[in-house]
């Protein structure tokens, strides 16, 4: 990401903006997805990211890369949806799974619902690192955690996911 530290240095903002954005939507997506577990909602809160990302580009001093400056933004964006979604949690009826499903889609659908129930912090580390494929030491940085807390939360994870899918 040099060349958007380089943009954000000689003050090319918009451009710098636009490179993140292309490089980095639909990974923040997923993020927020992992968090709100609602596309609606996650399009929402990946647009809350960018803006706030859009508004402090010029503030951006540079200690960070750009990626892990992004994912901070975004991580504490999520968290803030996540704690209001829980405040008003409704079903819509376009989450209801239609009744004939093929076999693939039903086995995904179960694996979704498996992930719901596990703890956020449990949730999040598995999405991170198999959903995202993020290194240990990646999600150790957006999560801001000691590497051997990722370790131990993704064998965790595993566990109690295996259980729940039995």
């Amino acid at each position: 990401m040099e060349d958007v530290r380089d943009l954000l240095r000689t003050g090319r903002y918009e451009a710098a903006f636009e490179r993140l954005l292309d490089v980095y939507d639909k990974r923040i997506f997923r993020m927020a997805f992992a968090f709100v577990r609602d596309s609606r909602v996650a399009e929402e809160v990946t647009q809350d990211v960018f803006l706030k990302v859009w508004r402090a580009l010029p503030s951006y001093d540079g200690r960070a890369a750009p990626s892990t400056w992004l994912f901070a933004i975004a991580r504490n964006t999520c968290v803030s949806a996540a704690r209001a979604q829980s405040y008003r949690r409704t079903r819509s009826l376009d989450d209801v799974p239609e009744p004939a499903v093929p076999e693939l889609l039903t086995r995904d659908i179960a694996l979704e619902e498996g992930l719901s129930r596990l703890p956020e912090a449990l949730r999040l580390v598995l999405t991170l690192f198999y959903y995202e494929q993020r290194k240990i030491s990646e999600v150790a940085a957006l999560l801001d955690l000691p590497e051997g807390t990722v370790k131990s939360r993704l064998y965790d994870a595993k566990r109690a996911l295996a259980k729940i899918m039995e």
